[in-house]
Order: C-alpha cells, then structure tokens, then sequence
C-alpha cells in the first residue's frame, strides 16, 4: 500500500472486532468487508493454481450498489488479496489458521529443541 495511491485502509469490524477493509476507489468506495477461507485449487492440465476466498460484504453505503457486478468486484477484491498476500509474505508475516486432514497428513509433528 502506498501512501500516494490509497486502495483501502483497514478498520476494525464493529461485529468480529476483528480487521476489515474500507475500500477508497470507485466504483467501490465506501464498502466495507472481510475475507474469510482462502485456498488454492490446482488446475493440472492448464499447469496454473486458481486462488479461491470467501467474502463478507459488511457495509455498502450504497444500497443500490448491490448491484454492481459480482465478477468484476471479485476480481477487484480478489488482485487486491494477491496484493495483501505479498506484502505480508515479504514482511514474513502471515498466519495459517488451517487444519490438516488426517488423510492427506505425510508424517508426525516433529517438534523443535530449540525454546
């Protein structure tokens, strides 16, 4: 995020408490919402990975916005999330709150000696 080009500030969700975004460029300013699940679905035969989120719109402050286009706005939330993704990635701070399948778990847990 750059402080010349301003996309979203994040805010705290008066719901959750916990952070949402506030986007700042029209078409979707004002909106406020929240990812929830992302994942990613490998697509073998086109050799790519398709990034897959949930989504939680908690304000519009536009009522009739409602219908705006659902695959445009996702595709706007979606490169931002990318955008998110990569900056904490560069920052070494990201949190995985996932599971593992006990089916698809290839070995045991091995802890670290070091405190």
């Amino acid at each position: 995020m750059t402080m010349n080009n301003l996309r979203y500030i994040t805010v705290e969700s008066k719901t959750t408490g916990l952070d949402a975004i506030k986007l700042l460029e029209d078409p979707y300013s004002g909106i406020i919402f929240t990812y929830g699940k992302v994942s990613f679905e490998e697509d073998d035969p086109n050799d790519q990975i398709t990034m897959v989120f949930d989504y939680d719109i908690l304000y519009d402050p536009l009522d009739e916005r409602k219908e705006f286009v659902k695959e445009d706005f996702e595709q706007y939330i979606g490169d931002l999330l990318q955008e998110l993704l990569h900056q904490e990635l560069a920052k070494n701070n990201v949190t995985y709150t996932g599971g593992v399948d006990d089916e698809n778990r290839t070995g045991d847990i091995i802890e670290s000696d070091s405190e």
